[in-house]
């Protein structure tokens, strides 16, 4: 279900402010968070734990979940691991995505490590999906060999799979934009600041159209979403205690009601920040919920009277 929102495009020499129009927004939900406790978390411990895995039930469940309830993407980034004991780098997020393609998915994607085999593997895997359309995602910074990836990218695109980019928003400012969006057909962006969102996403779109592409800008947003703005505070900060760190740490978060987080999405692409949000949940499937049963209805039902 992708919904129409009131954005900027990118500037022109005839409209260099840019241009407010009606855009398709993509709204996405990464479900990376079922996944296996890795071991090295509990290795303090000292202890020889059991090796523990991940639900695929729940996975395949949250993910049809959040198909049918009208989210245009499911992801996987590559820290996703079926069972704890798994080492890093390891292609389970491929694998299991290319076990999720049957849930209905109008579009998925998987991250994968930025190895040749691990790259192979990954087309030859999701390039067997018979429905939407899939994505692999490669982590990149500004110390990116851009041009050593190209060989995959093509191969990617010979497949009929898309190739997404993850980056910060100061990796992507310091990068070839030129070799970038010729590599890339979306990249997804990490900041907490919505004006260095737009900055990224007329530079990105602006490059791509002088090669004659189209390129989306996908925004990280992670969500904790209860009855009351209050209530939410305290469950962030709750999960932030659990997990000993900053919960969405250098990335967008809205923390509130549904109507707080539509408001967010609203506001990140009318800014012209994002043509797209993907949601990181903070705890699954209460904030899935929230956000199939609360924030599209409101999204959809705010552009209708758009």
């Amino acid at each position: 279900m992708t919904v129409q929102l009131t954005s900027l495009d990118t500037p022109t020499t005839a409209s260099p402010a840019g241009v407010e129009r009606m855009t398709d927004a993509y709204i996405g939900i990464d479900l990376t968070i079922l996944s296996a406790a890795s071991s090295a978390d509990y290795s303090s411990l000292g202890m020889d734990l059991p090796v523990e895995f991940a639900s695929f039930p729940k996975l395949v469940s949250c993910a049809s979940a959040a198909c049918s309830g009208g989210l245009d993407l499911i992801l996987l980034a590559k820290e996703f691991q079926m069972r704890c004991d798994r080492s890093g780098g390891s292609m389970d997020a491929v694998r299991t995505m290319a076990r999720l393609t049957d849930t209905g998915a109008a579009g998925f994607s998987a991250e994968v490590p930025t190895e040749a085999p691990k790259l192979a593997e990954a087309i030859g895997l999701l390039s067997q999906q018979r429905d939407g359309w899939g994505s692999i995602e490669i982590s990149l910074d500004h110390s990116s060999d851009l041009r050593a990836l190209t060989s995959f990218s093509t191969a990617a695109h010979d497949a009929g799979i898309h190739v997404s980019g993850r980056m910060s928003a100061d990796d992507v400012l310091q990068m070839n934009l030129t070799e970038l969006t010729a590599l890339v057909d979306a990249v997804r962006l990490q900041t907490e600041d919505p004006h260095v969102a737009r900055e990224c996403r007329f530079a990105l779109r602006s490059a791509a159209a002088e090669q004659g592409r189209s390129l989306d800008v996908l925004v990280d947003m992670g969500v904790v979403i209860s009855g009351s703005a209050k209530a939410a505070s305290e469950r962030a900060l709750l999960i932030e205690g659990i997990q000993q760190r900053p919960l969405f740490g250098g990335k967008a978060k809205a923390v509130g009601t549904v109507y707080d987080v539509a408001d967010a999405v609203e506001n990140w692409i009318g800014l012209g920040g994002a043509d797209g949000i993907i949601f990181m949940p903070a705890s699954l499937p209460t904030d899935l919920a929230s956000i199939i049963r609360g924030v599209l209805p409101l999204l959809k039902a705010r552009s209708e009277v758009k």
